[in-house]
């Protein structure tokens, strides 16, 4: 056993998937925001402040994906609610390749 690397692994999963969960929280928060706002509003946002908030989520996404190799290499095996958030960011990757 490599205790390093495991530990490593298991710190950079758990980062990752901290920091997804907050790009979620923000992800659902400005969509609640949004919804009193005309089409014209919700358009211009998007192309603007919201494209930096989806790249933030994919890139968060990603690092969750590579996070989560880099721990199943290391041996170790996740909880079941965090394979759920890593299933949601691949959900999340896939949906935004489409």
């Amino acid at each position: 056993m490599n205790f390093p690397t495991e530990y490593e692994a298991a710190g950079r999963l758990q980062r990752s998937l901290a920091a997804f969960q907050k790009a979620q929280g923000m992800f659902l928060a400005t969509h609640r925001k949004l919804k009193g706002l005309s089409p014209e509003e919700v358009g211009h946002f998007w192309l603007s402040a919201g494209a930096r908030l989806e790249a933030h989520m994919k890139s968060a996404a990603a690092e969750v994906l590579a996070a989560f190799k880099a721990f199943s290499a290391a041996g170790l095996v996740a909880s079941a609610n965090d394979r759920h958030l890593v299933s949601e960011a691949q959900r999340h990757l896939a949906e935004g390749n489409r």
